[in-house]
């Protein structure tokens, strides 16, 4: 997530074959990762060097070549780059961990490289830009797949079979919440100040959340209202309100905060029953019937921390390398998600803020 593209540009395709590889010895496939900072050295790095083959192959780019050389230091990682266009002639696959504005554009040129491309959520920032780089893939012939983690969350799948299922029978609500202060060690500071895109909190943890609500649903969902804190600036505090479709008075919302802890959890209610549940407690969820008798359905999983899901998205990637694997969560499926927040932004009004709206504008001395 650092700012090692920072003014970049796509450029003119080049049309080589992609490559398929093993996972030993010089058969191994080459990955670049693109960008040195936070989530490259919390988890693509780590993931990926755990393979001794693919760490003799791996090169690690950033426009800030030291920031570059340290995490390939701590890692034993041999090569690094300062320009991701240096080393496309030369990789089967590119990791994507950039600023979320940056995405598209250094994806679009790796694609049409022929390159393979696991890219961070938000895979792109509007539903062109999605389709743009499906097609681009596609022309290729090589997989474009995105780091939406939450979906392998413990909760996630099974809230995803449990409505597949028809558990709960057709559903009349469904909200998201999902607070914190924010932590995350960005290398750039993207999300804040000059360096922002004016987006903030809703294109960075609603990415994971409006795809877990279309996803949940089979269906992108119809945004009624959107509200957030901006100024011009970053978002911190984002709302989204939405109808399922399909009459019956179906709904649902969504709150995401960088500046205080929300409940943290999900309740879909149904015709049938409730589905309540944490996104971080994974020990289970509950099932709550109409007359309110609770269920508790215990989640058995292999997956414990974020950081394992994470770890199977790159394992993931490097069977899609491979052996043409399907990518655990491609850019086809996150189409729906990048569609709805790209209409949120257009119905975007910000909170009410009477304590800043009426009061008089300050006047310093100069």
């Amino acid at each position: 997530m650092s700012t090692c593209a920072a003014g970049w540009q796509a450029s003119a395709p080049r049309g080589r074959e992609p490559v398929t590889a093993g996972l030993d010895g010089a058969a191994a496939p080459a990955v670049a990762v693109v960008g040195c900072g936070a989530i490259a050295g919390a988890l693509h790095v780590p993931a990926l060097t755990k393979h001794p083959a693919v760490r003799e192959r791996l090169v690690l780019v950033d426009q800030d070549l030291d920031r570059a050389q340290r995490l390939a230091s701590a890692f034993g990682v041999t090569s690094v780059a300062k320009d991701y266009r240096d080393v496309l002639a030369r990789v089967d696959g590119v990791v994507i961990a950039l600023p979320h504005h940056l995405h598209f554009g250094v994806a679009l040129e790796c694609l049409r490289a022929g390159v393979h491309v696991l890219c961070e959520k938000p895979l792109a920032e509007s539903a062109a830009e999605v389709a743009e780089l499906v097609a681009a893939a596609e022309q290729s012939r090589v997989t474009l797949a995105v780091n939406n983690t939450r979906r392998l969350f413990p909760p996630s799948k099974r809230v995803h079979e449990l409505l597949s299922q028809g558990e709960i029978g057709a559903v009349r609500f469904l909200g998201y919440y999902d607070g914190a202060k924010y932590d995350w060690p960005s290398a750039s500071g993207f999300a804040f100040g000059l360096q922002g895109t004016g987006k903030g909190v809703l294109l960075d943890i609603g990415a994971h959340v409006i795809d877990l609500v279309c996803w949940w649903l089979g269906h992108q969902p119809k945004v009624t209202a959107y509200a957030d804190d901006s100024f011009g600036g970053g978002v911190a505090v984002a709302k989204v309100s939405f109808t399922n479709g399909g009459g019956g008075g179906a709904h649902g919302e969504v709150h995401l905060s960088w500046l205080a802890k929300l409940r943290n959890g999900f309740q879909i209610d149904g015709e049938a029953g409730s589905i309540v549940g944490s996104i971080y407690d994974w020990r289970g969820l509950e099932l709550v019937s109409r007359s309110g008798k609770r269920k508790l359905i215990p989640l058995n999983s292999q997956v414990r921390t974020t950081s394992d899901a994470g770890r199977l998205v790159v394992e993931n990637f490097l069977d899609v390398i491979r052996s043409g694997q399907p990518p655990l969560v491609s850019g086809q499926d996150v189409a729906p998600s990048i569609a709805m927040i790209e209409e949120c932004y257009a119905r975007r009004r910000r909170f009410d803020m009477p304590w800043q709206d009426d009061r008089e504008p300050i006047r310093y001395a100069v």
